[in-house]
């Protein structure tokens, strides 16, 4: 069985949020109402899967496979809720927004962790 080591998890949520400040500030080039929207959708994604890894990987420590089946479950419907309050919260606050650009980052942030799992050395991998 491989367990991810939290080591692996923070280098994953720091490229997300690298590459949601990097995103932004170029298309700050192109216009404010794009910098927003990407920088919303970027955080959104790196927040609700920082969520989850808190909830998954660092704070829970159960070895049974049920507790532990449960606690994947739970984590992810609660990043979903965590998701959607955000979305809407970013929907109704930010005017105007880039629908395209918020919902175009958020998608490449939620690939950066199989990307980065390409290119991590297997020894950020702890195996048991």
């Amino acid at each position: 069985m491989q367990k991810t080591s939290t080591n692996q998890i923070r280098h994953i949520l720091l490229i997300q949020f690298l590459a949601t400040i990097v995103i932004s500030v170029i298309l700050l080039v192109f216009d404010r109402v794009y910098f927003w929207s990407a920088l919303t959708g970027g955080l959104t994604a790196t927040l609700s899967n920082a969520y989850f890894a808190w909830r998954v990987f660092i704070k829970s420590q159960e070895t049974e496979a049920e507790k532990i089946l449960v606690s994947y479950y739970g984590a992810e419907v609660s990043k979903i809720i965590l998701t959607v309050m955000l979305f809407t919260a970013a929907i109704v606050m930010i005017k105007p927004l880039s629908m395209i650009t918020l919902i175009s980052v958020y998608f490449f942030n939620q690939f950066i962790p199989a990307l980065v799992s390409l290119v991590l050395p297997d020894n950020s991998v702890i195996r048991s």
